[in-house]
């Protein structure tokens, strides 16, 4: 395959349409309480540090940030959308609670300083990250990780479940390309994607694959990393 088409600024349309039909953000509101639950669970892993300074990667409208801001982290999220940083920021206010959201690049995370994080997390972002640009993004992500903080990385794996993934898929990239040659997904499986990790300097603490709980699902990789 050639260098890819990719469009990652498309997500700004994304999110100017899921406002506009009321969603609760990227997802349906079920979708959301389910994302929820799975990061609650995700938490309570003993290797993640209960307090400190925590960033979300690709925050979309802002529920994961404002979930770790609940349970007490000093908590910071960038996304390349506007509208959903906007979306995020009214969430918080709402909300009651202090989030330092951003529009921002992160293959490059330029605003944020070395070592600045105890625990940088990723809900669905590396997956629409293709390419060479995957290591960019995860290079960013151990350059603001303190030593010995923790990367928490949740994104869709393995063979293509969901019928649109299917009928786009190209096995050879593993790669969900629309009619137009534009690349939407990357769908690695599970042991491409530890290595992938390890060769950007993470050591991988402790893993596990989350089924498909629905036709309209897809499974996912939970990782746990250190730097």
């Amino acid at each position: 395959m050639s260098k890819p088409r990719v469009d990652y600024a498309a997500h700004e349309e994304a999110y100017r349409l899921f406002r506009s039909q009321g969603r609760e953000g990227w997802d349906t509101a079920e979708g959301t309480e389910k994302t929820l639950r799975e990061w609650v669970q995700a938490l309570e892993n003993k290797c993640v540090p209960s307090t400190g300074k925590a960033l979300e990667l690709g925050c979309g409208a802002g529920d994961v940030s404002l979930l770790l801001a609940k349970v007490g982290y000093e908590v910071f999220g960038v996304d390349i959308s506007p509208t959903a940083i906007e979306w995020a920021r009214e969430k918080a206010v709402a909300c009651g609670l202090l989030v330092s959201f951003g529009v921002g690049n992160v293959l490059n995370l330029k605003g944020y300083t070395d070592e600045a994080f105890d625990l940088v997390v990723d809900g669905h972002c590396l997956h629409c990250i293709i390419g060479d640009d995957r290591s960019a993004f995860l290079k960013a992500a151990r350059r603001v990780l303190r030593q010995g903080g923790v990367l928490i990385v949740k994104t869709m794996c393995g063979e293509p479940a969901m019928g649109w993934a299917r009928e786009h898929f190209d096995p050879k990239s593993r790669c969900v390309i629309r009619d137009d040659g534009l690349v939407i997904r990357f769908l690695g499986m599970p042991q491409d994607i530890l290595t992938e990790l390890r060769g950007s300097g993470f050591r991988s603490i402790d893993w596990q694959v989350l089924p498909a709980v629905s036709e309209d699902d897809q499974e996912t990789l939970l990782v746990y990393a250190a730097k």
